[in-house]
């Protein structure tokens, strides 16, 4: 049986698992199949196959990358799934990674500013090679100067116009796509119900797009009804996960709840 969950992020990015505990978990869900998709790096990606292998899980190669679509103003995410190498890959997410980490520590500072006591060691400390907000937010859980991960202070600092509320650039989207197809992977459009941009589909189609991402806690019905008219129109493959977080995730979906699927098996040479 063929049980995949082709969203998943850990500690190598903004989760709170690491992908040993997360293989651990998958195979008390009963999952056959998984994909580590960490923000804008692959490290992890290949480390975890024999370990996995033991649970009975095949792992997929994947990879979030974050771009933009600039013409209209919006966030897009692009999967990248089974790739051979990740050159391309890695020169694009090394550069947002970069810009992540200086983002993060500028809203240490402010926070500093603001009155909190902030240790920096310590914070990246939590984190693999670049600090997310999460990482800041648990670390003021953790100190007990936050009721909780996405209380007041996420809110109030981080959102809304707050002091911590600002962004950094990212590469376009097409640019995203073109990575991926370049390290001979496959490349998904991520959770369009989220950011609503399935218009955006034939031009990333001209970069060599794949894919949509069918199933996902963001896409509702309509969401998933206008994915299937498209995969329909343009020959797509359509994939599936959780876009698992662990605690790091407001919603907290559990892992293995959107499943790929069954025919997204053929693209990783898995038909039976």
């Amino acid at each position: 049986m063929y049980q995949a969950d082709m969203h998943i992020h850990t500690t190598v990015s903004d989760g709170s698992e690491p992908p040993a505990a997360v293989l651990q978990r998958a195979k008390k869900q009963g999952l056959t199949h998984l994909s580590f998709t960490d923000h804008d790096t692959v490290n992890g990606a290949f480390l975890y196959g024999s370990l996995a292998e033991g649970y009975g899980i095949r792992i997929i190669p994947g990879v979030e990358l974050s771009a933009y679509d600039y013409k209209n103003d919006r966030k897009v995410h692009i999967l990248g799934y089974a790739y051979t190498q990740s050159v391309h890959i890695e020169k694009l997410g090394k550069e947002t990674r970069k810009k992540r980490q200086e983002n993060c520590l500028k809203q240490i500072e402010i926070l500093r500013k603001l009155g909190f006591m902030m240790e920096r060691e310590e914070i990246q400390g939590m984190a693999c090679d670049c600090i997310y907000k999460q990482h800041i937010l648990d670390y003021l859980l953790r100190t007990n100067q936050s009721d909780c991960l996405f209380g007041r202070v996420y809110r109030e600092i981080f959102k809304n116009g707050g002091p911590c509320d600002f962004d950094i650039t990212y590469p376009e989207a097409e640019a995203a796509v073109e990575a991926v197809k370049a390290d001979h992977g496959f490349a998904v459009l991520a959770h369009p119900g989220q950011q609503q941009n399935l218009d955006l589909v034939p031009a990333l189609l001209e970069a060599g797009l794949d894919g949509i991402e069918y199933r996902h806690p963001s896409n509702g019905p309509e969401d998933m009804q206008r994915i299937q008219a498209l995969a329909g129109r343009y020959q797509l493959i359509l994939t599936g996960g959780s876009d698992y977080h662990g605690r790091y995730e407001q919603t907290q979906t559990r892992l293995g709840a959107y499943p790929a699927p069954d025919k997204s098996r053929i693209w990783f040479g898995d038909e039976g």
